[in-house]
């Protein structure tokens, strides 16, 4: 239900870099950390010099790439990439809602926004876990974005990712966590707000509205 990472090197303007820095926790591999960040494991693998098999120790720190900045690294490395990626802004849909995270404002079908929001916050309070989409397809997606993402799988280069038309991510009802630390707590008490576990088993970062 993830996945994204690969545009143009054209599109890169000469900007300055808005990598992130992602300390490596203990479980996390150099494709979860690709995938909760909606980037392709050779992405992340080529942005920081390392084998796409890397093996990531705790406590490391990796350097996760904006999608452009991503795509010049696989450029210049000699990677193809088949279709540019769709932009990662949603513009304005009537029954969507806010939702807050470190990539600027996302959305959520209305009623799952207004339940997130409210699980956020009780998270903050009970454990001090601030809840938020890995990356900045990690919440609504539109049907190119969708359509781009289930590309990247049958080309081989992305995660397993749902046909357009077909994803929870879609309807706004979806989305993929930043962290195993932040799963851990929908599973604890998400049922409370209509959030919880229906689809991709698997892939612990992925989370759904189930309704109230």
């Amino acid at each position: 239900m993830l996945l994204g990472g690969a545009v143009a090197a054209a599109l890169l303007a000469s900007t300055a870099s808005a990598e992130v820095a992602h300390v490596v926790a203990p479980g996390e591999t150099l494709w979860s950390i690709s995938a909760a960040n909606n980037l392709t494991t050779r992405t992340v693998a080529v942005y920081n010099g390392l084998p796409e098999d890397a093996q990531l120790i705790a406590g490391e720190t990796i350097e996760v790439p904006t999608v452009d900045e991503g795509a010049a690294a696989l450029a210049s490395s000699g990677y193809a990439v088949s279709s540019p990626a769709p932009s990662t802004s949603v513009p304005l849909v009537p029954g969507l809602a806010p939702i807050p995270s470190p990539y600027g404002t996302l959305y959520l079908e209305s009623s799952a926004a207004t339940a997130w929001n409210a699980l956020r916050d009780q998270s903050l309070y009970l454990y001090g876990q601030d809840l938020y989409p890995g990356g900045p397809l990690s919440a609504y997606r539109t049907y190119d974005q969708q359509a781009y993402l289930y590309d990247l799988f049958l080309s081989g280069v992305g995660a397993p990712a749902n046909p357009p038309g077909t994803s929870s991510h879609e309807l706004g009802t979806a989305v993929d966590v930043a962290t195993p630390e932040m799963r851990w707590v929908v599973d604890q008490i998400g049922w409370q707000y209509g959030w919880g576990k229906a689809h991709a088993p698997g892939e612990w970062w992925h989370v759904d509205y189930l309704g109230s």
